[in-house]
């Protein structure tokens, strides 16, 4: 059996293509999008059988894949009496010593009050198995809805939830995390915009004059996230959005702590605060609920919002270069287009960032 890690034969890495080099740090990206053709999308029995041997999970009954993002799928696993949720990595299978610094850093979280899914490890103490040729993780199956990215209720919850997250203190260094350094992809943006607004055109897409157009913001938007500080960080979610919110009959649940590692406090908080900067009453309510939970971070200005600038630039760059790489799988190649025009058309100016910021204090 393949540990954690190792390449599996016929899976593209991240190393093998810019795209995915650029989106290593975005395990699942979005996975709240549901899947629509059901019947196209049922588990092989014979995978069923051996995630249920290798978890110690029972008879499986039924595998559907019920959500994917850029980075990954999300199987629901139904066994005698009981479901669990799968997930897959498509491009870059994580380490196990990763894994098991996520595990430790959820656990603290929910002691904290942080309701999470608990992830299941297998008969060997293994949270990451392979199957001869994908990599999975298996967690508690949470019955909930995804909210809209702007329901400010659930973003509220969310800042209370990072408030709590933020205040155990987790730091780099202590023997939380394997690297001290910030990761680029929350804090660089290394894109030559002109080059992909020219090779957009040249291929005839529809959304390249809309890009084109864009050109001189997404530079100066770039510029912003460049120069702005790391500050000092602590461990920290890493992807704290609705879309990674399980809205249930009784409480939220938090998921996809894939991304989990150390990260500056006011970046993450202007992060979550992304879909919410034309509204001050919305940031005012978002803030205060962080700062009631415990959280310390301010936002002091436009940098404030470097990292949230950062996954939106290098994501759109990721999708669309998605589109438009030939040799990439109609699937995955769909799903990119999919993200490109709305990431487009909600791209902030620096006017619009001063003007929240100063809401924000």
């Amino acid at each position: 059996m393949l540990q954690g890690g190792d390449r599996l034969k016929g899976r593209r890495t991240a190393e093998d293509s810019p795209r995915m080099q650029q989106e290593s740090h975005k395990c699942w990206g979005d996975c709240s999008a549901s899947v629509q053709d059901s019947a196209a999308m049922t588990g092989d029995p014979d995978t069923a059988a051996i995630l249920t041997g290798l978890f110690g999970l029972g008879r499986a009954v039924d595998m559907q894949q019920v959500a994917r993002g850029a980075m990954g799928a999300v199987w629901k696993l139904s066994v005698e009496g009981a479901s669990y949720a799968l997930k897959e990595p498509y491009w870059q299978e994580p380490y196990e010593q990763d894994v098991l610094r996520e595990v430790g850093f959820r656990a603290s979280c929910a002691r904290r009050g942080v309701p999470s899914p608990e992830p299941i490890a297998s008969t060997t103490g293994k949270y990451l198995v392979s199957d001869g040729t994908r990599s999975w993780r298996v967690y508690d199956w949470i019955d909930g809805l995804v909210p809209d990215r702007k329901d400010v209720a659930v973003t509220t919850w969310l800042a209370a939830q990072m408030g709590a997250i933020h205040s155990l203190g987790w730091a780099p260094g202590d023997g939380n995390s394997g690297s001290s350094g910030p990761e680029a992809f929350y804090h660089r943006v290394d894109v030559d915009w002109v080059e992909l607004a020219a090779t957009a055109e040249k291929a005839g897409v529809d959304w390249a004059p809309a890009l084109g157009a864009l050109v001189p913001q997404l530079e100066e938007l770039s510029e912003l996230v460049n120069g702005a500080p790391v500050g000092a960080m602590v461990w920290c979610h890493r992807d704290l959005k609705n879309t990674n919110v399980l809205v249930g009959l009784e409480a939220n649940w938090l998921v996809d702590w894939d991304n989990v590692g150390p990260m500056t406090p006011w970046r993450e908080l202007g992060h979550l605060l992304m879909h919410h900067l034309d509204s001050e009453t919305n940031l005012r309510q978002i803030t205060s609920a962080y700062r009631g939970a415990g959280g310390t971070a301010s936002i002091e200005g436009p940098e404030g919002f470097a990292t949230g600038l950062a996954v939106w630039l290098n994501f759109l760059h990721g999708q669309a270069t998605s589109v438009l790489d030939s040799e990439l799988e109609d699937e995955h190649r769909a799903y990119a287009l999919e993200k490109v025009v709305p990431l487009l058309r909600s791209m902030p100016d620096l006017r619009a960032l001063e003007q929240a910021s100063l809401q924000c204090r």
